[in-house]
């Protein structure tokens, strides 16, 4: 079977501390802004944040507000920011992509990439998949012939589905997925055996596999995750390395990127911080200033090419 090296869109340097910083100078009200629909990673490190940050007394009060997931919050209409901070996120990158405009969010203020969840692509146990071999040589003879569930369209899930058939050498343009609107509902989806396959975050699937009730194929990251008895799509042929991250951005023009920078270290360095991220399964990917603006930068390139090879954009 030929196999294609994929360049990744989340190849991450895992990073944990980001050093000491200096406290953060208070603030009075602070204003986040979540792009998108409700129900992804990005609402819990926003409703982490705000809780850490009005603890802490470096902010009085952090006001939450959704936005349209096409990056208008990073514009300055009239001279006026929409937001102080912005939640990006992979989604992002894609709505922007869509929108004919791929590096808005690099063109902003990025402060920090903050952590990620690594992907998992489950069978239901009744399903003829019992390995990623098999599922790798079917999705190779017919690409459009296997439905796999996921999140939102253009989202991780449908990005890492096309970047796994990509690195097989198959066509992403053919390929059947399934969208819900969260990916706790895809995984639903195969529990019940309305769909035999679907990707899920290790928090997601782990019980249902500890159980027998999900049979794990393959995983996103670099190494082979605890409780998750699979190999990597790295170890099984496909060269992606990636996860559903979520980061911070300033709208383009601030004036005071370095003192959110300065918030973002802050609020990284925390137990508090630590502790969500162990709760919640994250695994911290820290990258910060011009490191995560290079990396963004090949980021939103990469997710413009990959949802072309879909024929989304």
């Amino acid at each position: 079977m030929r196999r294609r090296t994929v360049l990744a869109l989340g190849v991450l340097a895992l990073a944990g501390a980001c050093g000491v910083p200096a406290p953060p100078r208070p603030r009075s009200e602070l204003t986040l802004a979540v792009p998108g629909p409700p129900g992804g990673c990005g609402d819990g490190v926003a409703a982490g944040f705000k809780a850490l940050v009005e603890r802490r007394g470096w902010a009085r009060a952090v006001q939450i507000r959704r936005e349209p997931g096409d990056g208008r919050a990073l514009a300055r209409p009239d001279g006026a920011a929409r937001a102080d901070l912005v939640i990006a996120d992979p989604a992002l990158l894609a709505s922007c992509a869509l929108a004919r405009d791929p590096l808005r969010v690099a063109r902003a203020a990025p402060l920090a990439r903050l952590a990620g969840e690594w992907e998992v692509l489950v069978a239901s146990p009744d399903s003829a998949y019992r390995t990623f071999e098999q599922f790798a040589a079917a999705l190779v003879r017919n690409p459009g012939g296997h439905r796999v569930a996921g999140g939102a369209d253009q989202g991780p899930e449908h990005l890492l589905f096309g970047m796994t058939a990509r690195g097989l050498g198959a066509d992403p343009r053919l390929l059947d997925y399934v969208a819900f609107d969260t990916r706790a509902q895809a995984v639903a989806a195969v529990l019940d055996g309305r769909l035999a396959l679907g990707f899920g975050s290790r928090r997601e699937v782990a019980p249902h596999v500890r159980a027998g009730r999900l049979r794990p194929l393959a995983v996103s990251s670099a190494e082979r995750l605890p409780g998750v008895d699979a190999p990597t799509l790295s170890e099984s042929g496909v060269r992606v390395v990636y996860a559903d991250w979520t980061g911070l951005v300033a709208p383009r023009g601030t004036a005071e990127r370095d003192a959110l920078l300065d918030l973002c270290r802050a609020v990284a360095d925390t137990p508090g911080w630590r502790s969500l991220c162990a709760r919640n399964d994250w695994t911290p990917m820290w990258l910060d200033g011009d490191d995560f603006t290079q990396w963004l930068t090949v980021e939103a390139r990469r997710t413009a090419l990959l949802l072309h090879d879909l024929g989304l954009h």
